[in-house]
Protein backbone atom coordinates (compact mmCIF):
# COMPACT_ATOMS: atom_id res chain seq x y z
CA UNK A 1 0.00 0.00 0.00
CA UNK A 2 1.50 3.48 -0.99
CA UNK A 3 0.54 6.52 1.35
CA UNK A 4 0.63 10.23 1.22
CA UNK A 5 3.62 11.87 2.81
CA UNK A 6 4.60 15.94 3.32
CA UNK A 7 8.00 16.48 3.77
CA UNK A 8 10.80 18.91 4.87
CA UNK A 9 13.92 19.33 3.36
CA UNK A 10 16.26 21.95 2.52
CA UNK A 11 16.94 24.02 -0.30
CA UNK A 12 18.97 26.89 -0.28
CA UNK A 13 18.74 30.47 -1.86
CA UNK A 14 21.98 31.56 -3.82
CA UNK A 15 23.36 34.87 -4.04
CA UNK A 16 26.98 36.66 -4.51
CA UNK A 17 26.58 38.98 -1.20
CA UNK A 18 24.15 37.20 1.55
CA UNK A 19 21.63 34.36 1.80
CA UNK A 20 19.97 32.21 4.04
CA UNK A 21 19.39 28.85 4.75
CA UNK A 22 15.70 27.98 4.07
CA UNK A 23 13.36 24.96 4.65
CA UNK A 24 10.72 23.45 1.97
CA UNK A 25 7.74 21.71 2.74
CA UNK A 26 5.12 21.14 -0.02
CA UNK A 27 7.22 23.75 -1.76
CA UNK A 28 7.23 26.72 0.88
CA UNK A 29 10.92 28.03 2.12
CA UNK A 30 11.08 29.53 5.61
CA UNK A 31 14.16 31.41 5.99
CA UNK A 32 16.13 30.47 9.26
CA UNK A 33 19.92 31.14 10.42
CA UNK A 34 22.21 28.16 10.54
CA UNK A 35 23.74 27.13 13.83
CA UNK A 36 26.89 28.53 15.02
CA UNK A 37 27.65 25.16 16.34
CA UNK A 38 30.68 23.64 13.97
CA UNK A 39 31.09 20.26 12.63
CA UNK A 40 34.34 18.74 11.33
CA UNK A 41 33.87 17.17 7.93
CA UNK A 42 37.91 16.23 7.22
CA UNK A 43 36.81 12.66 8.57
CA UNK A 44 34.12 12.23 5.68
CA UNK A 45 36.20 13.08 2.88
CA UNK A 46 38.26 10.17 2.01
CA UNK A 47 35.70 7.56 1.83
CA UNK A 48 36.73 5.97 -1.42
CA UNK A 49 39.75 4.90 -3.04
CA UNK A 50 41.38 7.27 -5.02
CA UNK A 51 45.05 5.16 -5.66
CA UNK A 52 43.91 5.81 -9.04
CA UNK A 53 43.38 9.53 -9.06
CA UNK A 54 46.44 11.78 -9.57
CA UNK A 55 47.88 14.02 -6.56
CA UNK A 56 47.07 16.65 -8.56
CA UNK A 57 45.54 17.95 -11.51
CA UNK A 58 44.52 21.40 -13.35
CA UNK A 59 42.62 22.14 -16.65
CA UNK A 60 44.38 25.76 -16.16
CA UNK A 61 47.51 24.36 -16.66
CA UNK A 62 46.14 22.04 -19.60
CA UNK A 63 44.49 25.36 -21.34
CA UNK A 64 41.12 24.25 -21.02
CA UNK A 65 39.86 27.53 -19.18
CA UNK A 66 38.90 31.28 -20.39
CA UNK A 67 39.65 33.94 -19.36
CA UNK A 68 38.68 35.03 -15.95
CA UNK A 69 35.64 37.56 -15.97
CA UNK A 70 34.79 40.11 -13.84
CA UNK A 71 30.69 39.57 -12.99
CA UNK A 72 27.60 42.03 -13.25
CA UNK A 73 25.60 42.26 -10.41
CA UNK A 74 24.96 38.81 -8.26
CA UNK A 75 24.87 36.59 -10.81
CA UNK A 76 27.84 34.52 -9.90
CA UNK A 77 25.93 31.48 -10.35
CA UNK A 78 25.05 32.61 -14.30
CA UNK A 79 29.15 33.21 -14.06
CA UNK A 80 30.02 29.83 -12.97
CA UNK A 81 27.79 27.83 -15.04
CA UNK A 82 29.08 29.35 -17.98
CA UNK A 83 32.82 29.19 -17.27
CA UNK A 84 32.11 25.39 -16.34
CA UNK A 85 30.74 25.18 -20.18
CA UNK A 86 33.54 26.95 -21.86
CA UNK A 87 35.97 24.61 -20.27
CA UNK A 88 34.31 21.52 -21.07
CA UNK A 89 33.90 23.04 -24.43
CA UNK A 90 37.45 23.57 -25.24
CA UNK A 91 38.15 20.06 -23.61
CA UNK A 92 35.90 18.30 -26.19
CA UNK A 93 36.58 20.79 -28.68
CA UNK A 94 32.86 21.68 -28.85
CA UNK A 95 32.36 24.21 -31.59
CA UNK A 96 36.51 24.74 -32.03
CA UNK A 97 35.66 24.86 -36.00
CA UNK A 98 33.98 28.44 -35.23
CA UNK A 99 35.88 29.42 -31.81
CA UNK A 100 38.58 27.58 -31.54
CA UNK A 101 40.00 28.08 -27.87
CA UNK A 102 37.85 32.04 -28.11
CA UNK A 103 34.94 30.50 -26.90
CA UNK A 104 32.69 33.17 -25.44
CA UNK A 105 29.46 32.15 -23.95
CA UNK A 106 26.93 34.59 -22.68
CA UNK A 107 26.14 35.44 -18.96
CA UNK A 108 23.74 38.03 -19.99
CA UNK A 109 21.29 35.86 -21.74
CA UNK A 110 21.72 32.81 -18.76
CA UNK A 111 20.81 35.67 -16.55
CA UNK A 112 17.72 36.78 -18.44
CA UNK A 113 16.38 33.42 -19.11
CA UNK A 114 16.01 32.81 -15.62
CA UNK A 115 14.13 36.15 -14.78
CA UNK A 116 10.02 36.10 -14.48
CA UNK A 117 8.33 35.50 -18.08
CA UNK A 118 5.82 38.06 -19.74
CA UNK A 119 2.64 36.01 -18.02
CA UNK A 120 4.15 36.43 -14.86
CA UNK A 121 5.48 32.88 -13.92
CA UNK A 122 9.03 31.47 -14.07
CA UNK A 123 11.49 33.02 -11.83
CA UNK A 124 10.78 35.96 -9.69
CA UNK A 125 13.66 37.56 -9.85
CA UNK A 126 15.22 40.44 -11.86
CA UNK A 127 18.20 40.54 -14.13
CA UNK A 128 21.06 40.49 -12.45
CA UNK A 129 19.77 39.69 -9.07
CA UNK A 130 20.68 36.74 -6.58
CA UNK A 131 20.09 33.13 -8.05
CA UNK A 132 20.16 29.93 -7.74
CA UNK A 133 22.23 26.95 -9.35
CA UNK A 134 19.02 25.17 -10.10
CA UNK A 135 18.26 27.74 -12.94
CA UNK A 136 21.42 27.16 -15.49
CA UNK A 137 20.46 23.14 -14.62
CA UNK A 138 17.08 23.72 -15.79
CA UNK A 139 18.68 25.98 -18.71
CA UNK A 140 20.80 23.57 -19.71
CA UNK A 141 18.60 19.96 -18.89
CA UNK A 142 16.14 21.66 -21.83
CA UNK A 143 18.29 22.77 -24.17
CA UNK A 144 17.25 26.15 -24.11
CA UNK A 145 20.74 27.17 -23.63
CA UNK A 146 23.09 27.84 -24.25
CA UNK A 147 24.20 30.92 -26.65
CA UNK A 148 27.43 32.61 -27.56
CA UNK A 149 27.73 36.39 -26.43
CA UNK A 150 26.81 37.56 -30.36
CA UNK A 151 23.11 35.60 -29.60
CA UNK A 152 24.20 32.40 -31.85
CA UNK A 153 22.88 29.04 -30.44
CA UNK A 154 25.06 26.44 -29.63
CA UNK A 155 23.24 23.23 -30.52
CA UNK A 156 24.11 22.17 -27.13
CA UNK A 157 22.05 19.80 -25.08
CA UNK A 158 23.14 18.28 -21.96
CA UNK A 159 21.41 14.72 -21.40
CA UNK A 160 23.24 13.65 -17.96
CA UNK A 161 23.86 15.67 -14.83
CA UNK A 162 25.37 14.48 -11.55
CA UNK A 163 24.62 16.35 -8.18
CA UNK A 164 27.61 16.87 -5.73
CA UNK A 165 28.15 16.67 -2.74
CA UNK A 166 30.38 16.73 0.51
CA UNK A 167 31.05 12.84 0.70
CA UNK A 168 31.62 12.88 -3.12
CA UNK A 169 35.21 13.70 -3.10
CA UNK A 170 36.46 10.97 -6.03
CA UNK A 171 33.11 11.03 -7.79
CA UNK A 172 34.25 15.17 -8.21
CA UNK A 173 37.75 14.47 -9.11
CA UNK A 174 36.58 12.07 -11.87
CA UNK A 175 34.55 14.81 -12.87
CA UNK A 176 36.83 16.92 -13.28
CA UNK A 177 39.25 15.42 -14.91
CA UNK A 178 36.11 13.68 -17.38
CA UNK A 179 34.35 17.11 -18.26
CA UNK A 180 36.92 19.58 -17.07
CA UNK A 181 35.32 21.52 -14.05
CA UNK A 182 32.11 21.66 -11.84
CA UNK A 183 29.84 24.24 -10.18
CA UNK A 184 30.11 24.12 -6.45
CA UNK A 185 28.61 26.36 -4.03
CA UNK A 186 30.34 27.73 -0.49
CA UNK A 187 30.11 30.26 2.12
CA UNK A 188 32.07 33.29 0.67
CA UNK A 189 33.21 35.14 4.31
CA UNK A 190 35.77 37.73 4.26
CA UNK A 191 37.48 35.95 7.79
CA UNK A 192 37.81 33.07 5.76
CA UNK A 193 40.34 34.27 3.14
CA UNK A 194 44.02 34.30 3.13
CA UNK A 195 46.00 37.35 3.38
CA UNK A 196 46.99 37.63 -0.32
CA UNK A 197 43.17 36.23 -1.19
CA UNK A 198 45.36 33.15 -2.91
CA UNK A 199 43.12 30.72 -0.71
CA UNK A 200 40.08 30.41 1.10
CA UNK A 201 38.67 27.75 4.32
CA UNK A 202 36.18 28.28 6.44
CA UNK A 203 36.50 25.07 8.69
CA UNK A 204 33.05 25.97 11.19
CA UNK A 205 29.53 26.32 11.12
CA UNK A 206 28.73 29.91 11.42
CA UNK A 207 25.02 31.94 11.79
CA UNK A 208 26.67 33.95 8.85
CA UNK A 209 25.95 33.09 5.40
CA UNK A 210 27.39 35.06 2.28
CA UNK A 211 26.81 32.82 -0.49
CA UNK A 212 29.01 31.78 -3.55
CA UNK A 213 29.51 29.80 -6.82
CA UNK A 214 32.51 28.88 -8.54
CA UNK A 215 33.78 26.65 -11.19
CA UNK A 216 36.31 24.40 -9.69
CA UNK A 217 39.12 23.05 -12.33
CA UNK A 218 41.15 21.10 -10.50
CA UNK A 219 42.88 20.13 -7.15
CA UNK A 220 46.33 19.37 -5.38
CA UNK A 221 46.49 16.85 -2.47
CA UNK A 222 49.77 18.32 -1.61
CA UNK A 223 48.73 22.16 -1.39
CA UNK A 224 50.13 23.33 1.87
CA UNK A 225 47.58 23.70 5.00
CA UNK A 226 50.11 26.72 6.02
CA UNK A 227 48.75 28.76 2.84
CA UNK A 228 45.30 29.24 4.64
CA UNK A 229 46.17 31.80 7.01
CA UNK A 230 42.46 33.45 7.35
CA UNK A 231 40.99 32.88 10.64
CA UNK A 232 40.59 29.60 9.74
CA UNK A 233 43.11 27.17 9.26
CA UNK A 234 42.77 23.40 7.93
CA UNK A 235 44.27 20.75 10.28
CA UNK A 236 46.08 18.73 6.59
CA UNK A 237 46.78 19.93 3.12
CA UNK A 238 44.42 19.75 0.31
CA UNK A 239 42.71 22.07 -1.71
CA UNK A 240 40.65 22.57 -4.92
CA UNK A 241 41.76 25.26 -7.56
CA UNK A 242 38.80 27.31 -8.14
CA UNK A 243 38.15 29.76 -11.22
CA UNK A 244 36.41 32.60 -9.62
CA UNK A 245 34.63 35.99 -10.98
CA UNK A 246 35.81 38.52 -9.43
CA UNK A 247 38.05 39.44 -12.30
CA UNK A 248 42.20 39.54 -11.88
CA UNK A 249 41.71 40.16 -8.01
CA UNK A 250 44.92 38.75 -6.94
CA UNK A 251 48.48 36.88 -7.93
CA UNK A 252 47.01 34.29 -9.13
CA UNK A 253 45.17 36.11 -11.87
CA UNK A 254 41.35 35.59 -10.39
CA UNK A 255 41.16 32.03 -9.65
CA UNK A 256 41.25 30.55 -5.89
CA UNK A 257 42.64 27.55 -3.50
CA UNK A 258 40.07 26.41 -1.11
CA UNK A 259 40.85 23.57 1.73
CA UNK A 260 39.04 20.32 1.34
CA UNK A 261 38.19 20.79 4.66
CA UNK A 262 36.07 23.94 3.90
CA UNK A 263 33.03 22.97 6.13
CA UNK A 264 30.29 24.94 3.35
CA UNK A 265 31.84 23.64 0.06
CA UNK A 266 29.75 20.85 -1.93
CA UNK A 267 27.64 20.69 1.60
CA UNK A 268 24.45 19.78 -0.17
CA UNK A 269 23.02 20.85 3.53
CA UNK A 270 22.99 24.47 2.81
CA UNK A 271 22.97 25.31 -0.85
CA UNK A 272 21.39 24.19 -4.04
CA UNK A 273 22.98 21.41 -5.77
CA UNK A 274 26.57 21.82 -6.59
CA UNK A 275 27.01 19.39 -10.43
CA UNK A 276 28.94 18.27 -13.08
CA UNK A 277 28.03 17.67 -16.64
CA UNK A 278 28.35 14.01 -17.07
CA UNK A 279 26.59 13.21 -21.12
CA UNK A 280 25.70 16.16 -23.72
CA UNK A 281 25.13 15.70 -27.48
CA UNK A 282 25.14 18.05 -30.47
CA UNK A 283 21.66 18.83 -31.11
CA UNK A 284 21.01 17.92 -34.84
CA UNK A 285 18.16 19.10 -36.83
CA UNK A 286 16.39 15.78 -36.67
CA UNK A 287 16.92 16.05 -32.43
CA UNK A 288 13.68 16.94 -31.02
CA UNK A 289 12.87 16.96 -26.63
CA UNK A 290 9.47 15.82 -25.39
CA UNK A 291 9.41 17.63 -22.80
CA UNK A 292 6.08 18.93 -20.38
CA UNK A 293 8.58 21.27 -18.28
CA UNK A 294 11.57 23.75 -18.77
CA UNK A 295 13.05 25.05 -15.73
CA UNK A 296 13.78 21.35 -14.65
CA UNK A 297 13.42 19.47 -11.33
CA UNK A 298 13.54 22.46 -8.45
CA UNK A 299 12.11 19.81 -5.85
CA UNK A 300 11.47 16.11 -5.28
CA UNK A 301 8.59 14.74 -5.93
CA UNK A 302 8.58 12.26 -3.04
CA UNK A 303 4.66 12.80 -1.42
CA UNK A 304 3.65 9.19 -2.36
CA UNK A 305 5.82 6.63 -0.27
CA UNK A 306 6.55 3.37 -1.43
CA UNK A 307 9.08 0.77 -2.24
CA UNK A 308 8.31 0.47 -6.26
CA UNK A 309 6.84 3.66 -7.75
CA UNK A 310 6.03 4.13 -11.06
CA UNK A 311 5.94 7.63 -12.04
CA UNK A 312 4.54 8.78 -15.84
CA UNK A 313 5.20 11.95 -18.57
CA UNK A 314 2.29 11.82 -21.20
CA UNK A 315 3.36 13.13 -24.50
CA UNK A 316 2.20 13.32 -28.42
CA UNK A 317 4.80 11.79 -30.48
CA UNK A 318 2.70 12.60 -33.65
CA UNK A 319 4.91 15.88 -32.95
CA UNK A 320 8.40 16.25 -34.38
CA UNK A 321 9.52 12.57 -33.68
CA UNK A 322 8.39 8.93 -32.54
CA UNK A 323 12.11 7.22 -32.81
CA UNK A 324 13.06 6.85 -29.11
CA UNK A 325 16.81 7.51 -28.84
CA UNK A 326 17.14 8.71 -25.01
CA UNK A 327 15.25 9.39 -22.06
CA UNK A 328 16.52 11.61 -19.52
CA UNK A 329 14.60 11.53 -15.73
CA UNK A 330 15.57 13.21 -12.83
CA UNK A 331 16.26 11.51 -9.48
CA UNK A 332 17.79 12.02 -6.30
CA UNK A 333 16.90 7.80 -5.36
CA UNK A 334 20.65 7.16 -5.39
CA UNK A 335 21.23 3.51 -5.54
CA UNK A 336 17.66 2.50 -6.19
CA UNK A 337 17.03 0.45 -9.41
CA UNK A 338 15.15 1.74 -12.56
CA UNK A 339 13.00 0.50 -15.45
CA UNK A 340 11.74 2.73 -18.42
CA UNK A 341 8.74 1.89 -20.49
CA UNK A 342 6.67 3.04 -22.91
CA UNK A 343 2.91 2.89 -22.14
CA UNK A 344 0.23 3.19 -24.20
CA UNK A 345 -2.64 5.35 -22.91
CA UNK A 346 -6.59 5.15 -22.67
CA UNK A 347 -8.67 7.46 -24.75
CA UNK A 348 -8.59 9.85 -21.83
CA UNK A 349 -5.13 10.17 -21.81
CA UNK A 350 -3.93 7.85 -18.64
CA UNK A 351 -1.54 5.89 -18.84
CA UNK A 352 -2.83 1.51 -19.33
CA UNK A 353 -1.95 -0.19 -15.67
CA UNK A 354 -2.01 -3.28 -17.68
CA UNK A 355 1.84 -4.16 -17.68
CA UNK A 356 1.29 -6.57 -20.50
CA UNK A 357 1.02 -3.65 -22.75
CA UNK A 358 3.95 -1.96 -21.52
CA UNK A 359 7.04 -1.54 -24.22
CA UNK A 360 10.34 -2.38 -22.35
CA UNK A 361 13.17 0.08 -23.18
CA UNK A 362 15.91 0.27 -20.60
CA UNK A 363 16.78 -0.57 -16.84
CA UNK A 364 19.72 0.09 -14.53
CA UNK A 365 20.44 1.51 -11.33
CA UNK A 366 20.84 5.09 -10.31
CA UNK A 367 24.14 5.23 -9.19
CA UNK A 368 24.00 8.97 -8.67
CA UNK A 369 21.92 11.73 -7.67
CA UNK A 370 20.76 14.36 -10.47
CA UNK A 371 19.83 13.59 -14.20
CA UNK A 372 19.69 9.88 -15.37
CA UNK A 373 20.12 9.50 -19.28
CA UNK A 374 19.01 5.87 -20.65
CA UNK A 375 20.36 5.20 -24.50
CA UNK A 376 17.22 3.97 -26.08
CA UNK A 377 18.26 1.69 -29.35
CA UNK A 378 16.05 3.86 -31.76
CA UNK A 379 12.91 2.33 -30.87
CA UNK A 380 9.91 3.98 -32.88
CA UNK A 381 6.63 4.41 -30.81
CA UNK A 382 2.83 4.93 -31.96
CA UNK A 383 2.14 8.06 -33.58
CA UNK A 384 -0.03 9.45 -31.48
CA UNK A 385 -0.18 9.96 -26.99
CA UNK A 386 1.46 7.93 -25.19
CA UNK A 387 3.57 7.57 -21.79
CA UNK A 388 6.92 7.34 -21.00
CA UNK A 389 7.01 5.27 -17.18
CA UNK A 390 9.79 5.17 -15.14
CA UNK A 391 9.51 2.92 -12.43
CA UNK A 392 12.10 3.39 -9.16
CA UNK A 393 12.56 0.62 -7.02
CA UNK A 394 14.11 1.49 -3.16
CA UNK A 395 13.55 -1.80 -1.82
CA UNK A 396 17.38 -3.03 -2.46
CA UNK A 397 18.91 -0.16 -0.61
CA UNK A 398 15.89 0.57 2.31
CA UNK A 399 15.96 -3.21 3.49
CA UNK A 400 14.75 -3.30 6.92
CA UNK A 401 14.15 0.61 6.95
CA UNK A 402 10.85 2.55 7.17
CA UNK A 403 10.64 6.38 5.97
CA UNK A 404 11.39 7.09 10.07
CA UNK A 405 14.68 5.20 10.10
CA UNK A 406 17.85 7.23 9.86
CA UNK A 407 19.34 6.78 6.15
CA UNK A 408 15.68 5.84 4.56
CA UNK A 409 16.15 6.93 0.97
CA UNK A 410 12.73 8.41 -0.79
CA UNK A 411 11.44 6.77 -3.68
CA UNK A 412 11.32 10.00 -5.96
CA UNK A 413 11.91 11.44 -9.25
CA UNK A 414 12.26 15.18 -10.12
CA UNK A 415 9.17 17.65 -10.35
CA UNK A 416 8.99 21.20 -11.25
CA UNK A 417 7.47 22.93 -9.12
CA UNK A 418 6.45 26.38 -7.66
CA UNK A 419 8.56 27.70 -4.52
CA UNK A 420 7.28 30.29 -1.74
CA UNK A 421 8.61 32.13 1.02
CA UNK A 422 6.74 30.90 3.80
CA UNK A 423 8.23 34.09 5.75
CA UNK A 424 7.19 36.71 3.95
CA UNK A 425 4.87 34.68 1.08
CA UNK A 426 7.04 35.87 -2.11
CA UNK A 427 7.14 33.84 -4.90
CA UNK A 428 10.82 32.41 -5.96
CA UNK A 429 9.31 30.53 -8.95
CA UNK A 430 5.61 30.31 -10.41
CA UNK A 431 4.80 27.27 -12.00
CA UNK A 432 1.65 25.72 -13.28
CA UNK A 433 1.30 21.70 -12.84
CA UNK A 434 -1.36 20.94 -15.81
CA UNK A 435 -3.61 17.84 -15.66
CA UNK A 436 -2.92 15.09 -18.34
CA UNK A 437 0.73 15.65 -18.49
CA UNK A 438 2.46 13.41 -15.79
CA UNK A 439 0.65 11.19 -13.36
CA UNK A 440 2.01 8.27 -10.64
CA UNK A 441 1.31 5.01 -9.48
CA UNK A 442 -0.98 4.96 -6.73
CA UNK A 443 -2.24 2.05 -5.02
CA UNK A 444 -2.26 0.44 -8.54
CA UNK A 445 -3.90 3.10 -10.53
CA UNK A 446 -1.96 5.36 -12.90
CA UNK A 447 -3.10 8.80 -10.84
CA UNK A 448 -2.84 12.60 -12.02
CA UNK A 449 -0.12 14.47 -10.13
CA UNK A 450 -2.77 16.82 -10.11
CA UNK A 451 -4.82 15.03 -8.21
CA UNK A 452 -2.15 14.12 -5.22
CA UNK A 453 -1.42 17.81 -5.15
CA UNK A 454 -5.09 18.32 -4.32
CA UNK A 455 -4.79 15.69 -1.86
CA UNK A 456 -2.42 17.93 0.13
CA UNK A 457 -3.70 21.46 -0.85
CA UNK A 458 -1.62 22.34 -3.35
CA UNK A 459 -3.76 23.84 -6.16
CA UNK A 460 -0.74 24.91 -8.23
CA UNK A 461 1.18 21.53 -8.13
CA UNK A 462 3.87 20.40 -10.76
CA UNK A 463 5.60 18.66 -13.57
CA UNK A 464 7.57 15.52 -13.26
CA UNK A 465 10.91 15.77 -15.01
CA UNK A 466 10.71 12.80 -17.21
CA UNK A 467 11.90 13.66 -20.93
CA UNK A 468 11.89 11.59 -24.24
CA UNK A 469 14.84 12.67 -26.90
CA UNK A 470 13.87 11.77 -30.34
CA UNK A 471 15.93 11.68 -33.78
CA UNK A 472 13.35 10.78 -36.18
CA UNK A 473 9.91 9.89 -37.53
CA UNK A 474 8.43 6.85 -38.89
CA UNK A 475 5.27 6.09 -40.13
CA UNK A 476 3.88 3.50 -37.57
CA UNK A 477 0.92 2.51 -39.51
CA UNK A 478 2.08 0.17 -42.30
CA UNK A 479 0.45 -2.91 -42.49
CA UNK A 480 2.80 -5.94 -41.36
CA UNK A 481 5.74 -3.08 -39.71
CA UNK A 482 5.67 -4.95 -36.33
CA UNK A 483 8.79 -3.82 -35.25
CA UNK A 484 7.92 -0.34 -36.54
CA UNK A 485 10.77 0.52 -38.10
CA UNK A 486 8.73 1.85 -41.40
CA UNK A 487 9.52 -1.20 -43.43
CA UNK A 488 8.18 -4.79 -44.32
CA UNK A 489 10.60 -7.19 -44.06
CA UNK A 490 11.39 -11.14 -42.55
CA UNK A 491 11.95 -9.67 -38.99
CA UNK A 492 8.43 -8.95 -38.53
CA UNK A 493 7.18 -12.65 -39.58
CA UNK A 494 10.04 -13.36 -37.12
CA UNK A 495 7.99 -11.15 -34.27
CA UNK A 496 4.73 -12.02 -34.78
CA UNK A 497 5.97 -16.16 -34.57
CA UNK A 498 7.68 -15.39 -31.33
CA UNK A 499 4.06 -13.43 -30.32
CA UNK A 500 2.53 -16.49 -31.09
CA UNK A 501 4.77 -18.79 -29.00
CA UNK A 502 4.33 -16.23 -26.28
CA UNK A 503 8.13 -15.62 -26.22
CA UNK A 504 6.99 -11.88 -27.03
CA UNK A 505 4.47 -10.28 -25.09
CA UNK A 506 5.25 -6.51 -24.92
CA UNK A 507 3.99 -5.85 -28.22
CA UNK A 508 1.68 -2.15 -27.89
CA UNK A 509 -1.29 -1.65 -29.86
CA UNK A 510 0.19 -0.50 -33.39
CA UNK A 511 2.60 -3.26 -33.21
CA UNK A 512 -0.49 -5.71 -32.71
CA UNK A 513 -2.75 -3.86 -35.55
CA UNK A 514 0.44 -4.17 -37.63
CA UNK A 515 1.02 -7.75 -37.34
CA UNK A 516 -2.64 -8.57 -38.69
CA UNK A 517 -1.66 -8.35 -42.29
CA UNK A 518 -4.03 -10.42 -43.86
CA UNK A 519 -6.77 -8.63 -42.11
CA UNK A 520 -8.64 -11.17 -40.21
CA UNK A 521 -8.58 -9.88 -37.04
CA UNK A 522 -6.73 -12.91 -35.92
CA UNK A 523 -2.63 -12.46 -35.06
CA UNK A 524 -1.65 -15.74 -36.15
CA UNK A 525 0.70 -18.39 -38.89
CA UNK A 526 -1.43 -17.18 -41.44
CA UNK A 527 -0.11 -13.34 -40.89
CA UNK A 528 3.81 -14.82 -40.50
CA UNK A 529 2.84 -16.73 -44.29
CA UNK A 530 0.94 -13.87 -45.82
CA UNK A 531 3.97 -11.66 -45.07
CA UNK A 532 6.48 -14.53 -46.03
CA UNK A 533 4.57 -14.66 -49.85
CA UNK A 534 4.66 -10.72 -49.77
CA UNK A 535 8.45 -10.55 -49.67
CA UNK A 536 8.81 -12.89 -52.03
CA UNK A 537 6.51 -11.01 -54.69
CA UNK A 538 9.08 -8.03 -54.26
CA UNK A 539 10.71 -6.96 -56.92
CA UNK A 540 14.85 -8.12 -56.45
Amino acid sequence: MKKLLIFTTTILILSLIIISTVNVSAAEIDVNNVSAEGEDFSSDILEEDDSNLPESYSSLDLGYCTEVKNQKGNICWAYSAISTLETLFIKDKFLSDNFDNNIDLSEELLDLWGTYEENGEGWQRNAEEAGYSTIPIGYLTSWNGPYTESGEYTNFGVNSLVFLGKKDMIKTKELIMKSGAVLANFNSHPRAYSKDKNSYCLTDEISEILGHSISVVGWDDNYSKENFDGNYQPQNDGAWLCKNSWGNNNSINGYLWISYEDYYLFNDEYFDPSFAIDTYQKIEENHYIHQNEKYGATYQFKYVVGEKITYYNVFDFSEKGNVLDKIVFETTSEGADYNVYFTPVDDKGVPLSDRTKWKPLASGTADYKGYICCDIENEAVSQCKGAIAVEIDTSVINESLTEYDEGYTYNNVGVCEWLRNREDKSMILIYQGERGKSFVDYNGQATDVMDIYNEINDSLGGTLVIKAITNGTIDTTITGDVDLNGKVDINDATLIQKYINNSVINLIDHQLTNADFNKDGKININDVTAIQKHLIKQPA
